[in-house]
């Protein structure tokens, strides 16, 4: 009984997280020219499955305050990796998103999974998102630090680049707030971005980055 009202809970809490997601992004849909938009992402995500790209090689912070390049972090950590797109002070999109990837970061470890499949999520706020930020976020959303980590653009310049090749659209909001789109990006060890997944669809992500994992023998 006990264990049938704590999944009812955190079945209710990713629904909860779906739908204040879908919310924020319906706005990102209007600023962008929602149709069109749709249009646009779902040609993207079906040429990224049959054509992977290999990914940009930036200078990314993490929470130690390290730089380092974001090939050569990927390299060195030889997992299969999900990545989102966030900014720690957003509380629409980014917070659900946190919420979701709380969810997968679970199941990671519930099935010992974080030797295979790491999640990594990306910080665009080359402003803010200092150090300290990073750390915070860390505690905040309880990083496992073998299944999840967070990281930031070290280099602003760099910002424009990485979010095309990803397919992120990033619009201003007041208080200097941001609005942006959001999925689940597979990408490889060595940097390439193969699949592009609906943030409603995060045992799928598991599922691909889970089939690469066991094709390149890790």
């Amino acid at each position: 009984m006990l264990a049938a009202t704590a999944g009812q809970g955190l079945l209710k809490t990713f629904a909860a997280s779906l739908f204040a997601l879908v919310a924020g992004l319906a706005t990102v849909g209007h600023a962008t020219d929602g149709g069109r938009s749709f249009a646009t992402e779902t040609l993207r995500r079906d040429e990224v499955a049959r054509e992977p790209r290999a990914i940009p090689d930036l200078a990314v912070r993490g929470a130690s305050g390290q730089v380092t390049a974001l090939q050569q972090m990927l390299a060195a950590d030889g997992r299969v990796q999900i990545v989102d797109f966030i900014y720690t002070r957003c509380q629409t999109v980014c917070t659900s998103l946190g919420s979701i990837y709380q969810q997968l970061q679970q199941q990671l470890l519930e099935q010992g999974l974080e030797e295979q499949i790491g999640l990594l999520s990306i910080s665009f706020d080359t402003t803010s998102d200092d150090t300290a930020a990073l750390q915070a976020y860390t505690a905040r959303m309880r990083m496992a630090p073998r299944a999840w980590r967070v990281v930031a653009l070290a280099v602003p310049v760099d910002r424009q680049r990485l979010l095309d090749a990803f397919g992120i659209m990033v619009v201003p909001a007041p208080l200097g707030e941001f609005e942006h789109n959001a999925a689940l990006h597979v990408v490889t060890a060595d940097g390439r971005l193969v699949r592009i997944i609906d943030i409603q669809s995060p045992a799928e992500a598991i599922a691909v980055a889970r089939g690469l994992a066991r094709a390149t023998g890790q």
